[in-house]
């Protein structure tokens, strides 16, 4: 008797098919299992001997259920019932006494789930929003002994980015002394415009201010506008050129100035290699149209690694260059800087 009723218990406790749900196919193949939901092209159905498996609506004759099923039908209306096939290949809905074509179930769900539909419009609504980041870093330097230094870079950026534009501003303060003597003043200010009105293509618009007073440059100006092309585009990785005309304008402390059309030529690179490194890089080519021996590179490359579990603190270890073809008199054309970066970044 004892062993009777370990048994029972035992059976009432596995999973049972008795009254499965069942697919038939066209090819003549008969599956039982659960079904779990219907999508505008498959079926699938928890199997006890292979799991959740996934069938083509093409390759579906008829299918029926034993347990009630939301479902949204071709004319938007839904119900929820259980379906039953008919031997003319229609379909019997218990909340309706017309029978339905297989073609008019537009997709069927378990009752106590939210319809696939309104999971994909909120998806696509979350991916055209447009969502705010900010950034900012901040190198700090100091030496004392035979001889006295510090510096000091701030580093600041705002992206304001969605599924088809995105918005950057950017500001940096770069300031050094040795000595009691300043060795270094930079300041730049710019912001960068891009939507993408066709996949990957699209067009920007840039502009970017610069005081160097170690360059002598009391002003330069750099405008840009062209087209820009996103070659890769995931969350972990992104490759974007663009290509455009430009115009330059220069204003040196000795009140001379020099102006020209340029080209507008640069890249932006930015790839999640693993979750403790991410490498970003960014370069700039600027050359005079009326004189292709005056141009500008910039370039900035850097290795960003999060401090501790969170990505908010980060450390960027970083290569920057300025290079300009024909510099003022007695500077040099390229200016070098290595970098290392404590960054705060939030949403």
């Amino acid at each position: 008797m004892i062993f009777r009723f370990f048994t029972l218990l035992t059976l009432l406790s596995l999973p049972t098919f008795a009254s499965a749900d069942y697919i038939n196919t066209h090819d003549g193949s008969h599956l039982t299992g659960v079904i779990k939901q219907v999508t505008p092209d498959a079926i699938i159905m928890a199997t006890e001997y292979a799991g959740d498996i996934t069938i083509q609506r093409a390759k579906v004759l008829n299918f029926a259920t034993e347990q009630a099923l939301s479902t949204r039908l071709q004319d938007g209306t839904t119900t929820t019932s259980k379906i039953r096939a008919l031997s003319n290949g229609m379909l019997s809905l218990s909340s309706t006494q017309t029978p339905t074509a297989a073609n008019d179930i537009v997709e069927s769900w378990q009752p106590n789930q939210t319809d696939p539909e309104v999971l994909r419009q909120e998806k696509i609504r979350k991916d055209n929003l447009r969502k705010w980041s900010y950034a900012a870093g901040v190198d700090i330097t100091g030496k004392k002994g035979n001889s006295d230094e510090s510096s000091v870079a701030i580093n600041v950026v705002t992206k304001l980015k969605g599924k088809q534009d995105v918005l950057k501003l950017y500001g940096s303060l770069d300031q050094a002394e040795q000595d009691g003597e300043d060795n270094s003043d930079e300041t730049i200010l710019g912001f960068e415009y891009t939507n993408y009105i066709y996949q990957p293509w699209g067009w920007y618009v840039r502009s970017e201010f610069e005081q160097d007073d170690f360059e002598d440059i009391d002003l330069r100006t750099l405008l840009g506008a062209g087209l820009s092309y996103r070659a890769i585009n995931t969350p972990d990785h992104s490759l974007a050129f663009r290509s455009g005309l430009g115009y330059r304008h220069e204003k040196f402390t000795d009140g001379t100035k020099e102006q020209s059309p340029t080209l507008d030529l640069g890249l932006d690179h930015d790839w999640k290699i693993a979750n403790w490194l991410r490498i970003n890089n960014e370069l700039t080519y600027t050359p005079a149209i009326d004189d292709f021996n005056d141009y500008l590179i910039t370039h900035d490359s850097g290795l960003i690694i999060p401090l501790g579990n969170s990505e908010q603190w980060q450390l960027r270890l970083g290569l920057k260059n300025d290079y300009k073809s024909l510099p003022s008199a007695g500077n040099d054309h390229l200016d070098t800087s290595y970098y290392s970066r404590l960054r705060l970044s939030w949403d």
